[in-house]
């Protein structure tokens, strides 16, 4: 029993992170292609770092991702040994949500400033006045926000994004509480 608990442990902190690791990744792919400026390899006292600077804020959102699904394994398993029956269903759910928020967080901003969310937009909009009026309504409340420069957005979406998956980790991994009567 203590070795599939193990094995459900790894293999839902590691498949997390790498899930993260990837979004991450490819969200730094497409910053990069829309205007994210490379910078130099850091060096220190003239040793040279391999890796760019781009890639600390990656770094930085697995090993937050690996902490928090450790502690959210450890919450929704209190007792070492011991597998709630519900406790995987309420595991599950701390997971998908909390992925949803981290790639709401950090995609949905980028596709509301893209060329092609608006070109569908507005065909869309010719046949339904609702998308028109949906569409003007985006522009109008949320164009200051579309227009952010890329290294900003990125910025931003690096630290809103993990933030939101921590918090929705720690909401749905949380142990249920029994009524008492």
């Amino acid at each position: 029993m203590a070795a599939r608990s193990r094995t459900l442990q790894l293999s839902s902190i590691l498949g997390v992170s790498a899930v993260i690791f990837l979004l991450d990744w490819f969200y730094l792919f497409y910053a990069d292609s829309h205007g994210l400026e490379r910078a130099q390899a850091p060096t220190v006292n003239g040793m040279s770092f391999p890796m760019p600077l781009q890639w600390l804020p990656v770094m930085g959102v697995v090993l937050l991702s690996l902490v928090t699904w450790y502690e959210a394994y450890y919450r929704v398993f209190p007792k070492r040994g011991s597998i709630d029956p519900l406790g995987r269903i309420r595991l599950l759910r701390a997971i998908v949500f909390s992925i949803a928020l981290f790639v709401f967080v950090l995609y949905v901003p980028s596709m509301l400033g893209s060329g092609w969310f608006w070109s569908h937009v507005s065909a869309t909009g010719k046949s339904v006045t609702q998308i028109r009026d949906f569409g003007n309504f985006i522009l109008n409340s949320f164009g200051s926000l579309i227009d952010v420069d890329m290294l900003w957005g990125y910025s931003t979406a690096q630290i809103l994004a993990p933030a939101v998956m921590v918090l929705g980790a720690f909401a749905f991994a949380r142990v249920a509480r029994r009524i008492r009567k």
